[in-house]
């Protein structure tokens, strides 16, 4: 199948209600985090019944913001899984504690209260489970986990915002959830991020943070930093939560789009019983190792884009100083097999009909 127009791999979606709340904002007499960003943490409480909701200018400074409002010390142990985008590690790595690598299912892609176990410590003081691609971990294993080594639980949903555990929403458990509304995202601010929390003290203290740590103008009670959010970028999230059913309909019509197509060529992430929403932020496929690195090629010179998501944080050149001689044989085994397929908001089922024929055709040559 010839494709000469690029297909991107997380093509978003905005339409004129976000260019109008964008023009809306910048009429205004006021641009940075104001009112319209209250408006959108009020949603937020709403669209996932938790009681509160801090904004932030990304994931990644959403994470740290629920680090620091826990009183995670330098030297704390944090248990996080290697498979995950390095800003998870990175987070922990920032405030000086220290990350434990854990492994993860190379079949669900997520970590387990097994691996877990495996490297607890009497330094142990929280675990950041991520929900790979939007799928959820076990959340009752997770969180009776914490509960019974006093373990404080942060989960990096960044990926997993309309995502539901056994038909509840993520971010409506009670404990630090964050999501992430950078471009790629389901949901999109351009740039973004949030905390979710029904601990009102860890709320008002993530505000403070959020803010040079402030409790009042000038008045710094915490260690805090600029993690601020426009009301630009507030204005544009709103309209895209407004579409988050719409949305995730749409991904999974293009999920099954593809495992249609191509269900016996690759394999796919497994989904236990407990996922009943998953999101699609990204749909990976697993091919023989020996084949991916030549497949992902045959793809990208078709003017199809696709990403490996991720290299092992531990196999990072920066971090594999810190983490020498690491071996988590799941999280290698998921990097030696996955190419991350075309998956987003503005994607359409001919471009997802177009990428499974290609990668056929791909298969047929390589294999």
């Amino acid at each position: 199948m010839k494709n000469n127009k690029k297909i991107f791999w997380s093509k978003p979606n905005i339409q004129k209600e976000e260019i109008s709340a964008i023009n809306k904002v910048a009429k205004s007499t006021w641009m940075t985090q104001g009112n319209v960003t209250e408006q959108l943490e009020k949603n937020l409480c709403k669209k996932f019944n938790v009681k509160n909701a801090v904004v932030t200018n990304s994931g990644t400074s959403s994470l740290i913001c629920a680090l620091l409002a826990h009183g995670i010390k330098p030297g704390d142990e944090v248990l996080v899984p290697s498979f995950t985008f390095v800003s998870t590690v990175n987070s922990i790595l920032s405030i000086g504690a220290k990350p434990i690598l854990v492994d993860s299912n190379p079949h669900t892609f997520n970590t387990e209260i097994k691996f877990l176990k495996q490297k607890i410590s009497k330094k142990t003081r929280a675990i950041m489970p991520v929900d790979v691609s939007g799928m959820p971990v076990d959340i009752s294993d997770m969180t009776e986990f914490a509960d019974q080594n006093n373990l404080i639980l942060i989960e990096d949903a960044a990926e997993a915002i309309g995502a539901k555990y056994k038909n509840k929403k993520i971010g409506s458990f009670g404990h630090s959830t964050i999501f992430s509304f950078h471009m790629a995202k389901v949901v999109s601010g351009i740039e973004g991020g949030c905390i979710l929390t029904d601990n009102s003290k860890i709320a008002s203290k993530l505000r403070s943070i959020r803010s040079h740590g402030d409790v009042s103008q000038y008045n710094s009670k915490f260690f805090g930093l600029n993690f601020r959010i426009s009301d630009i970028h507030s204005s544009v999230i709103i309209e895209q939560l407004k579409k988050l059913d719409t949305f995730l309909e749409h991904r999974q019509n293009l999920a099954k789009l593809y495992k249609d197509e191509l269900s016996n060529l690759v394999s796919f992430q497994s989904i236990p019983s407990f996922v009943t929403l998953h999101p699609f932020m990204l749909f990976g496929i697993l091919v023989k190792p020996k084949i991916r690195n030549k497949l992902n090629n045959f793809l990208n010179q078709k003017n199809i884009e696709t990403r490996i998501c991720w290299p092992p944080v531990h196999k990072q050149k920066y971090h594999s100083t810190i983490f020498p001689k690491t071996k988590l044989p799941g999280c290698e085994e998921i990097f030696s097999k996955i190419i991350n397929l075309p998956m987003g908001n503005g994607l359409s089922e001919n471009n997802v009909l177009t990428v499974s024929g290609v990668l056929k055709n791909g298969l047929k040559q390589i294999s």
